[in-house]
């Protein structure tokens, strides 16, 4: 059986920590193991990170809409925000780029990338749709 988690944010950076809780708490009665409840969270809270680092305009509010949903082989991700298109499948996979400890820049979306068995962009009208999905397969789904 799927089901669905949502969350929406009208002021990110004050909201992240509690949707992270909330994220937490749904995919803690869903069942999913530890290594997926970490994949899961990483993922959000890096690519909310990065609404609000980059797709915040001065004078504008951004809103950003956290969506889950654990199915029977995968968990879907979907982040909307209306910040300025960006598309983060757009940035290498292959290896994280090597950087300084001053320069961290692209570094969380490539563990997204990594982590991710899919991850999908689009820009339907003004608002930007990432698509990740996660695969169960090899995981233990269900917490003892």
């Amino acid at each position: 059986m799927t089901t669905r988690f949502e969350f929406a944010m009208a002021s990110p950076k004050e909201e992240q920590a509690d949707m992270l809780d909330a994220l937490e708490r749904f995919a803690r009665q869903r069942g999913l193991c530890p290594a997926l409840r970490y994949r899961l969270g990483l993922i959000v809270d890096e690519l909310v990170a990065n609404c609000i680092a980059h797709g915040a305009r001065p004078g504008r509010d951004l809103a950003v809409r956290v969506a889950v949903e654990d199915g029977e082989v995968s968990v879907g991700i979907e982040i909307v925000d209306d910040g300025p298109e960006f598309d983060p499948t757009s940035h290498p996979v292959s290896r994280c780029p090597e950087k300084g400890p001053d320069q961290v820049w692209g570094m969380g979306l490539c563990l997204v990338r990594n982590m991710a068995a899919d991850i999908a962009y689009s820009r339907d009208k003004s608002v930007n749709r990432t698509r990740i999905t996660l695969s169960k397969q090899g995981s233990n789904h269900a917490t003892p």
